[in-house]
Parts: structure tokens; C-alpha cells; sequence
């Protein structure tokens, strides 16, 4: 989870920030907390109130480390539409139960740093990040353009600290399909096997991949292809058995002169390795999506006919 950390006066408003954008988060991801737990059937009213405080029980006796207590009000929130923040709890409670309903496999947190880290401010950062990382269930990385010099506050959060290139950096704070992910200052990166959290283009398109009985069993959302010159690939959609990349492109984030470069190496490495690419322009996606889904069904009955012949 990647944020933008804005300064503030005191270590309890910098951890008030981080559990609000948390929250928010949270709020995106509902009806699925907990990795891979739905609360898609549960309506706003009595039985569904009920309903999902029934899962948020059922949650907590298997996922380690959760409050029932906390998953029942937390859920009654997301059911009225509101971030899950829960009057009179420890902020210790909340940011630990919000990083599980996040991601109970493990949450990282990577904060840019940058437009907080001048003095006065530093020891107030310093001490809300060490806080943070002492309570959260999430490692934590913080970003910062120049290396602070190793004197209090940041001597103790310096060990270790590398330098990465700046295109490195730019890569990881500027998020894909950005128009359709929210404020550039929240973001969370998509999990294997997913379609992303936040972002509507592949949330709907997944929804009706998973409704078309032609393809519902064939797909992974972000899915790692390994290439025959030994890189990795994530792929916004794809289908292994059958050798099939499905990439979503937004506009500003495949424009430039490098990013159209990367993509023809990468289209390159996965041909190279027997994958067909099917890109769709996210505008293209959104406009007609049943197109869309027309275009993913004939290259995988195409695919299909090529998997015979070889055969």
C-alpha cells in the first residue's frame, strides 16, 4: 500500500492520518477484507447486518490475530458506506485489525516521506513511523528523494537504508491506470491472482469474465508469466494453459517514449516464449466492454484451435 505522507504537528496526528488512510482503503476494498473474504451478500439492514457479523466471527476464529469485536463494528460501518473507524478504540487495536482486513497475508506499507521530513517535523515522523511499524501488521518502507544525514531523529530508522534510482522510484510511486485507481496519494498494488482493489476497469471486467461461462475458468487477474530469457512479467489477464495475455492500457501511463518501449520488449520476451497479447486501451474497455469481452473470446477460441493443430 503505497501513501503520501503530509506533515503534521504531533506523532498522534501523523498515526490519526495513517489509520484514516487506512480506513479509506479498507472502505475501497469492501465486500472483500481478509485477502479473499466476501461479504458481497450482506445488504444494509437487519438480516444483513446480521449476516456479516456472522462472517466477521467466523473470520477471527481463523485469521490470527483478529477481533471479533472489531470485525463486527467495522463491517456495520462498510455496510452504511462509511470507513471503518470505531469510536472509542485504541489505535493500536485499529491499525493492527485495519492492516488484517487489508491484506491478512501481509501488508507493506511504503510511505513518501518527502513533504514531512523537514525540521521541525522530523522527531514527530520519526517516532509516529517507528509507532506505526511497532503496531501495524505491515512492514514498513519509507521513500525519501535525498538520504537523511545520520543524526537524531533518523539515525534510527537509517539502518539498512538503500539508494535506488530515480526512475526506480518513479515506478513505484506512480500507479498504472491511475485515472481509474483514485487520488495518486492512496494507492494499492494488485494481488496475484486479482483483479486490482481500486480499480474499476478491472473489477468490472472481471465480474464479467467470471459471469461468461466460456471463459469464467480460464482467467487470472496480475498474474506472473516467467519469459524464455529469464524475466518476469505481471499480466493484467491471463491464461496460462492456453499462452494468453490480456493487457489493460490507460493513457497515462503508456504514452511516453519509455513506457511505449517497455511495452514492445515486454509483447517481444512473451512471444518470444509462445504467448499471444491481446492490449485494450482502457477507453476502449470502458466504452464497450462487451466488445472487449468479444475480442478475449475469439483469441482464445483462436488459441484453442492452435493447441489442437499442435497436438
Amino acid at each position: 500500500m503505497f501513501l503520501s505522507v503530509q506533515s503534521a504537528p504531533s506523532v498522534e496526528a501523523y498515526v490519526e492520518a495513517m489509520i484514516s488512510r487506512m480506513a479509506e482503503a479498507a472502505l475501497r476494498l469492501w465486500p472483500m477484507w481478509y485477502t479473499d473474504v466476501s461479504f458481497a451478500s450482506c445488504n444494509n439492514d437487519t438480516l444483513g447486518r446480521q449476516a456479516a457479523g456472522v462472517i466477521a466471527r467466523e473470520t477471527a476464529a481463523i485469521v490470527s490475530g483478529t477481533s471479533a469485536v472489531w470485525a463486527e463494528a467495522a463491517t456495520r460501518c462498510a455496510l452504511a458506506g462509511r470507513p471503518p473507524r470505531i469510536d472509542g478504540m485504541l489505535a493500536a487495536i485499529e491499525i493492527a485489525q485495519l492492516s488484517l482486513a487489508i491484506c491478512r497475508a501481509g501488508l507493506v506499507l511504503v510511505a513518501d516521506a518527502n513533504a514531512a521530513a523537514a525540521r521541525p517535523n522530523a522527531d514527530a515522523l520519526v517516532h509516529a513511523l517507528e509507532w506505526i511499524a511497532q503496531n501495524a501488521r505491515a512492514a514498513v518502507i519509507v521513500l525519501l528523494s535525498e538520504l537523511p544525514p545520520h543524526i537524531s531523529p533518523f539515525d534510527r530508522i537509517l539502518y539498512g537504508a538503500r539508494s535506488v534510482s530515480a526512475s526506480i522510484c518513479r515506478d513505484i510511486c506512480t500507479p498504472e491506470n491511475d485515472e481509474a485507481q483514485g487520488p495518486a496519494d492512496l494507492w494499492l498494488a494488485p494481488w496475484r491472482g486479482s483483479p486490482h482493489p481500486m480499480s474499476e476497469i478491472e473489477q468490472r471486467l472481471a465480474a464479467m469474465v467470471r459471469a461468461d461461462d466460456e471463459l469464467a475458468s480460464l482467467f487470472r487477474f496480475n498474474w506472473s508469466v516467467h519469459t524464455e530469457r529469464g524475466s518476469c512479467f505481471r499480466g493484467d489477464l491471463v491464461w496460462t494453459e492456453g499462452r494468453l495475455v490480456v493487457e489493460l492500457d490507460g493513457y497515462p501511463d503508456h504514452s511516453t517514449r519509455r513506457a511505449f518501449r517497455c511495452d514492445r520488449h515486454r509483447d517481444y520476451e512473451l512471444t518470444l516464449s509462445g504467448y499471444t497479447v491481446l492490449r485494450l486501451a482502457n477507453d476502449e474497455v470502458v466504452q464497450d466492454f462487451e466488445r472487449a469481452l468479444e475480442k478475449i473470446r475469439d483469441l482464445v477460441r483462436w488459441r484453442r484451435s492452435r493447441l489442437n493443430e499442435e497436438r
